[in-house]
């Protein structure tokens, strides 16, 4: 054992009552992490929601909505122009490492056109990828497979985080609502 688990092993193991308290909450671990990031997840819904009703005209016609398994390995959290699911703005892959970005439904779409489009505009493209699913897409460096990822995400501070995060998304989607046009039509 390194230091530090041979220090969590006496602390764990000091009495009966802190060995018993550690072995009842290791039980729920799963079940509270689960939690913590549906909730999460569901708030930066209302707060994409939030944003919506509160713009300007840009910005208008976005729909937010959440996948309903947040656990699920690809899930995503959405922002569709008009309710068209060709492509639209999202996070992916809720529950672990995300990613932000201008996603296409590989198999809805145009690709020749949408290549067109993205070769002709390549210089505006933020976070350009080369990726079959993605238009752009950034590693948003936050895991909530991480404990410290998932200290953001406690009670106490989910609801300025979520409110971040929502932004984040919102503010990349209105910046962005040209190219997503374009790539619909």
């Amino acid at each position: 054992m390194n230091e530090d688990e041979n220090e969590i092993f006496n602390l764990l193991t000091s009495s009966e009552e802190k060995f018993k308290l550690s072995f009842e909450s290791s039980k729920y671990w799963n079940i509270v992490k689960k939690e913590l990031i549906i909730r999460f997840w569901k708030n930066v819904e209302k707060e994409l929601n939030t944003l919506i009703k509160e713009s300007d005209a840009r910005g208008k016609d976005f729909k937010a909505s959440l996948d309903t398994d947040v656990l699920e390995r690809y899930s995503k959290c959405y922002l569709t122009l008009n309710g068209d699911t060709k492509a639209r703005f999202l996070y992916q892959n809720l529950a672990e490492y995300q990613f932000m970005g201008l996603w296409i439904d590989n198999l809805k779409v145009n690709h020749q056109r949408i290549k067109k489009y993205v070769n002709d505009s390549v210089l505006e493209f933020p976070h350009l990828s080369k990726s079959a699913w993605w238009i752009s897409v950034v590693e948003v460096n936050e895991n909530f497979g991480d404990f410290d990822s998932l200290l953001k995400i406690l009670p106490e501070k989910a609801e300025e985080y979520s409110k971040r995060k929502a932004k984040d998304l919102f503010d990349f989607a209105v910046e962005n609502e040209d190219h997503l046009k374009a790539i619909i039509s």
